[in-house]
């Protein structure tokens, strides 16, 4: 427990602020420089580390304090003095500080600006591409370095040990002076001139903590001299190593004797062969900083003065650094841009990516100059990946979309509209870019709007459907009411006729085409346009939109004034192509809707002439239609019946037969007893069933069948569907003996079954109609319901002009007793002075013999009607009260 306390506590202890504040990327190696290791890190969100700088990306320098005694007092007091030092020290060509020295038990942090690697790692890299290094940048550093080292020798400073590990590569390519660890005054602080150290090595310690031999001056250890001029060796030796890979001019091995010996041979070495393949250019740079003695040697201003930088490129460079760039006039900048979209070619790759687009960039503060410095960047944009724009390029440019003045700028960004396209994926499209178009839209320059529409047909085909629908078609059609402007109105009809492939049938039927109707200008370029629009809109939209909105509009704006012979038969041809498209589909429709309703009225007729009970019906052959049997290969005749077989003893009323209205048979099942059954059988066979009803039947005594009320030849009135019985109490009580169903109409043939004609009128048989129409009949029932003797109830079959209440779909019962009631059977007397009515609209199927009462079951009297729907009182107590004669009796019960 002890040791894991000591050791949070030693954590705790150990942790600094930069540590707190900065996450390491641990991704990337660090860097060994000097003493140091130098880690890339970021800046964690919400806090306050470098705000001042505004850095997000830092170098984290560390140094972990291994080293015991006196060794690790001398490395702390010399790593102390490098970060102070360069802390204390602002200059462009200086590293800079972002966070201060903080020092732990265990470790030494400071940060930094952001840096890619040392100089000298640099040029002993081959696999790294983002710190190799070209000629142009190569002298672009070395003016840098030449910077750096003016300012110090103004401060009377010495770097005293300028080496390629202390000039270090930030992240936008520019050489920074680091490593000053042996930075020496030239004069103490009471104004006497510092002393000179002889520069001794010690193995035993860290090589970063002694002077590199190297790139020492010769007067330094042999003349023993302190001077500006010992940093100007130095750097003829960095400038050397960067031509040979990192290797210096001479291997000292620490020793100032060896370091003598090279000295003398300076004037010799320099002229020899393996010098002269670097080149004339630096030969003569190196011939100026490399030699014995200091007085010969150019000074940190004159050699950025030299003929060794004498190139356009480097010119170019050192124009656009901030001090230099700031200070000139706005002519001057004006110009200088303008002209570097000549430059830019000659510059490599990485250099445009390192160089010349950071400090663009950094050009964009001064909108003035926006529309100058925008074409560089796009020329140096295409080079770039979809990364590198998306995070390097587009959050620069995106406050720029909202600039409306100078319109150059909306202008030129809307220029490169398609390299925002390839740059970007289509949601950083849709999200970072489409605001320069609404924005384009949304200006008071009719230049910028059209512009703006002109590369709107671009934007639809890689737009979404949804943000084409409701962002970008609303925005145009806003621009299109309010335009006064004739071009930009004819661009918005371009960018509509663009969108029809993209927009649905209904955005275009109730937005579109209400918003081109409202058009009032007869310019002819207008008036085309929209043509255009309603050419390819036609083929999407229906053609009750041409015929009613789209038409119209079109003669209407043929007869403008303003159009010529060509442009009217343009009008003319596409609204008799549009007109042949309404009239086709429409009639074709109406043969339709025609079919459909023939097809019902069939289907309905079918119902009325109780064809449905039938397995196939009848097709018109004058029509040219194949008739179902013939279609399948049936052997069976159209007129052919299909006998559905029904249990014994099921449905005692036949009431099913109506409810369906499918197959009936012509002749009764066995075992069941037929409706309306005659008392003998007739001899009328062959008339019942081929369903007729006849004369001669009803002499007979012969029934109305179930196959007899299916029969083509029964009247549709008969047919079309079973009506609710009617059961009402009579004013009157009449006799129970005295029951005459009456026939309301005559059964006349069905208008779509077959052709057989009916005897017309009965006047001698049982059933025969009262009347000829059911009015009559209705009003014959209410005149004389009931006879002598006659039973207290009436029976009505609803004719077809009836209202049906309710469809009996399933047999009565007397609600008295389980039995079913007795099948309805005439008596032996004549059915003269018949009251009831009734349209016969099928058979009255029943069965059983059970009588109704009260209780008791009465005998079957066959074959009379006596039995059948007997009241349960007397006929004598039926006269005293008429209006309770069938109280107990409920047959929908």
């Amino acid at each position: 427990m002890a040791a894991a306390f000591l050791s949070q506590v030693s954590s705790f202890i150990g942790r600094t602020s930069i540590s707190a504040n900065y996450t390491f990327d641990e991704n990337s190696p660090p860097s060994q420089v000097g003493l140091w290791k130098v880690y890339k890190a970021t800046r964690n969100a919400g806090t306050s580390a470098a705000v001042n700088t505004g850095r997000q990306n830092v170098s984290v320098w560390v140094h972990k304090l291994e080293a015991r005694g006196r060794e690790r007092e001398a490395v702390v007091e010399q790593a102390k003095k490098e970060a102070s030092a360069m802390t204390r020290l602002r200059h462009p060509c200086v590293l800079e500080v972002v966070e201060p020295l903080e020092e732990t038990r265990y470790e030494l942090t400071f940060a930094t600006e952001q840096i890619v690697a040392p100089l000298q790692e640099a040029l002993h890299s081959d696999s790294r591409n983002d710190i190799q290094l070209d000629e142009v940048e190569t002298q672009k550093g070395l003016l840098q370095v030449a910077r750096g080292l003016e300012f110090l020798h103004d401060a009377k400073m010495v770097h005293s040990n300028l080496t390629p590990d202390a000039v270090l590569i930030n992240a936008k390519g520019d050489w920074k002076i680091g490593g000053f660890a042996f930075l020496t005054p030239l004069q103490s602080a009471d104004g006497r001139p510092t002393a000179w150290t002889f520069p001794d090595y010690n193995a035993a310690l860290p090589a970063a903590m002694s002077r590199h031999w190297d790139y020492m001056a010769p007067e330094y250890a042999i003349d023993e001299k302190l001077e500006m001029a010992n940093d100007m060796y130095a750097l003829g030796c960095i400038i050397f190593a960067v031509h040979n890979k990192g290797s210096p001019p001479f291997r000292n091995r620490n020793s100032a004797v060896t370091l003598r010996q090279n000295a003398d041979e300076l004037s010799t070495v320099i002229g020899s062969t393996s010098w002269a393949r670097m080149g004339a250019d630096v030969l003569s740079i190196l011939s100026s900083l490399l030699t014995r003695y200091p007085v010969s040697r150019l000074t940190a201003k004159s050699f950025q003065k030299s003929n060794y930088f004498n190139n356009i490129l480097v010119s170019t460079l050192k124009f656009m650094e901030r001090d230099n760039f700031a200070g000139r006039q706005k002519e001057e900048r004006v110009q200088f841009l303008k002209g570097l979209m000549n430059v830019l070619p000659q510059f490599s790759d990485r250099l445009l990516r390192r160089k010349m687009l950071p400090a663009l960039l950094e050009l964009m503060s001064d909108r003035s100059l926006l529309p100058f410095i925008l074409p560089n960047v796009f020329y140096i944009s295409k080079n770039l990946s979809m990364i590198e724009f998306s995070n390097s390029i587009l959050p620069k440019l995106q406050p720029l979309f909202q600039i409306q003045d100078p319109p150059q700028n909306l202008l030129l960004l809307l220029e490169q509209i398609e390299l925002f396209v390839t740059k970007t994926s289509p949601s950083v499209f849709r999200e970072g870019v489409t605001p320069l178009l609404y924005s384009s839209l949304e200006s008071e320059h009719a230049t910028v709007q059209e512009r703006a529409l002109k590369v709107v047909p671009r934007l639809c085909e890689i737009l979404e459907y949804s943000h084409v629908k409701e962002v970008l078609f609303p925005k145009i059609a806003a621009l299109f009411t309010r335009t006064k402007v004739l071009s930009v109105k004819c661009n918005t009809l371009i960018c509509f006729h663009s969108m029809i492939a993209v927009l649905d049938k209904y955005t275009l039927t109730e937005k579109l085409v209400p918003l081109l109707s409202r058009i009032k200008t007869k310019e002819p370029s207008v008036m085309i346009a929209t043509l255009a629009v309603y050419e390819v809109m036609s083929k999407k939209v229906d053609r009750e939109t041409l015929g009613s909105a789209i038409i119209p509009q079109l003669w209407t704006m043929s007869m403008g004034p303003l159009l010529n012979a060509d442009q009217f038969v343009r009008f003319m041809k596409a609204v008799k192509e549009m007109g042949t498209r309404v009239e086709s589909e429409h009639l074709q429709h109406l043969k339709e809707v025609k079919r459909m309703q023939e097809h019902t009225d069939s289907y309905v007729s079918g119902q009325q002439a109780g064809g449905l009970g039938r397995g196939v019906t009848n097709i018109d052959s004058s029509k040219g239609e194949i008739d179902f049997a013939t279609l399948i290969g049936s052997a069976h005749s159209i007129g052919k019946e299909i006998v559905k077989d029904k249990p014994q003893g099921a449905d005692p009323f036949g009431l099913d037969e109506f409810d369906t209205l499918t197959s009936h048979s012509s002749t009764p099942l066995p075992g069941s007893t037929p409706a309306l059954t005659p008392s003998h059988t007739g001899s009328n066979a062959a008339s019942a069933s081929s369903g007729l009803v006849t004369p001669a039947m009803m002499s007979n005594g012969a029934s109305l069948t179930t196959a007899t009320a299916s029969r083509p030849g029964i009247s549709p009135v008969a047919t079309s569907a079973f009506r609710v019985l009617q059961l009402s109490a009579p004013p009157s009580a009449p006799s129970a003996s005295s029951l005459a169903p009456t026939l309301s109409k005559p059964l006349a043939p069905s208008s779509t079954g077959g052709s057989r004609a009916v005897t017309p009128t009965w006047t001698s048989y049982p059933l025969a109609p009262t009347s000829s129409n059911t009015s009559g009949s209705n009003a014959n029932s209410s005149q004389s319901s009931y006879m002598n003797g006659a039973s207290n109830y009436n029976i009505s079959l609803s004719s077809q002009s009836t209202q049906p209440s309710m469809p009996l779909t399933k047999p009565m019962s007397t609600g008295l007793g389980a039995a079913p009631l007795p099948p309805l059977q005439p008596s032996g007397s004549s059915l003269s002075n018949l009251s009831g009515i009734a349209s016969v609209s099928g058979s009255v199927p029943s069965s059983g013999t059970q009588g109704v009462g009260t209780g008791a079951s009465r005998p079957v009297q066959s074959p009379g009607w006596g039995t059948v729907l007997t009241p349960s009182k007397a006929p004598g107590a039926a006269a005293e009260n008429k209006q309770n004669d069938w109280s107990d009796f409920d047959p929908l019960r």
